[in-house]
């Protein structure tokens, strides 16, 4: 019996094939983004048009900034009024209906009474006739960045332990700003830049700079770093190495006075990361950073008489539960060096896209 629905399903994708698609276009307008049209008629000030969400509309050409013929299946995610959803490839559509060839039922004609939604996904979000949504957080792990931009408007909002708030914001496809605070701790900025050199391969950079609200409070640093992250935005690993400056004590054995000044460091500081997604709405996040911090030596009276650069570093692993525009991050973070005790500190944070 399956082998005969299969036949019938790829019978019915045959003839949907032969008969001529219309051409669907990927039009850029002016301050509304891209849409998905057919292109009905042509005159000298404008252009009629059937647009996927909104319709038979009318366009002057000045509105238009670029329009390119979609050569590729154009995979669509229907969201249905009774809450359902269907995914396929898109056929043709009017104004009134619109014909979509799904891999479990062939090919469908909805009433666009019916549709809520219509949302353009990629084919490897199509598993087993069903839309899994993308990750929605691929530019970053729990804290670190990985060398994945935002894209110009995406915007996202981060809370960790209850007193870190940050946001994060695309100014262009390859170019964010964020910041945030740790209550009633310090303050920081993160600008970053992102490109995608190759289909496995972005690469970008950065600079971190944080800073103590409290006067008194010995703490502060900046650093500018590279990344270089290898794979896709649901399986990755992130490489980032920077180099800074942090708040240090300064101490004059001579007159018994400290005091606090920004520092180079010595040696460079690197975080290796990485994300593997293992279901729907699950996804293994591993983010770990290597530092070196000076401090003071001294002899056997207690005379401070020189530093040393320690090497330190934090380890950790978690779960990262997702929804469409919102995830949880819950992991242990591990301190290693300089004679941290072994200990696991929880981690959680939630994040909201929009």
């Amino acid at each position: 019996m399956k082998k005969y629905v299969l036949v019938l399903i790829l019978l019915v994708h045959w003839v949907a094939s032969a008969q001529p698609k219309p051409a669907f276009y990927s039009v850029q307008v002016k301050d509304q983004g891209n849409w998905i049209v057919k292109i009905l008629e042509r005159k000298s000030q404008e252009i009629i048009l059937e647009d996927l969400i909104l319709g038979k509309t009318t366009l002057a050409t000045s509105q238009i900034r670029d329009e390119k013929v979609i050569q590729e299946d154009l995979y669509v995610e229907l969201g249905l009024v009774n809450e359902r959803s269907i995914v396929g490839i898109l056929q043709d559509f009017q104004s009134t209906s619109l014909q979509i060839l799904t891999e479990k039922t062939g090919l469908l004609d909805i009433s666009r009474s019916q549709i809520k939604s219509i949302q353009r996904i990629e084919k490897e979000q199509i598993q087993n006739g069903n839309y899994v949504f993308p990750n929605p957080h691929p530019t970053r792990y729990f804290f670190g960045p990985s060398a994945i931009p935002l894209k110009k408007g995406e915007k996202y909002f981060q809370n960790a332990y209850v007193l870190a708030n940050s946001m994060q914001v695309g100014l262009t496809d390859h170019l964010s700003i964020g910041g945030g605070v740790v209550i009633p701790f310090l303050f920081f900025i993160t600008p970053k830049i992102g490109y995608q050199v190759s289909e496995k391969v972005h690469i970008g950079g950065g600079i971190l700079v944080a800073n103590s609200f409290i006067k008194d409070l010995n703490l502060g640093i900046g650093v500018a770093y590279g990344s270089m992250t290898l794979g896709s935005r649901e399986h990755n690993v992130t490489l980032n190495a920077g180099w800074g400056a942090t708040k240090q004590n300064t101490y004059d054995p001579m007159t018994y006075q400290s005091s606090r000044s920004w520092g180079l460091a010595d040696k460079p500081m690197f975080t290796l990361s990485g994300m593997t997604r293992i279901s729907k709405r699950c996804m293994l996040i591993t983010e770990n950073w290597l530092f070196s911090v000076k401090e003071y030596t001294y002899d056997s009276i207690g005379n401070m008489n020189g530093t040393k650069s320690n090497s330190n570093g934090i380890l950790s692993g978690g779960v990262r539960v997702m929804w469409k525009k919102t995830s949880l991050d819950a992991g242990i973070l591990s301190p290693i060096g300089g004679g941290a005790p072994a200990m696991g500190i929880p981690y959680l944070d939630y994040v909201i896209k929009f």
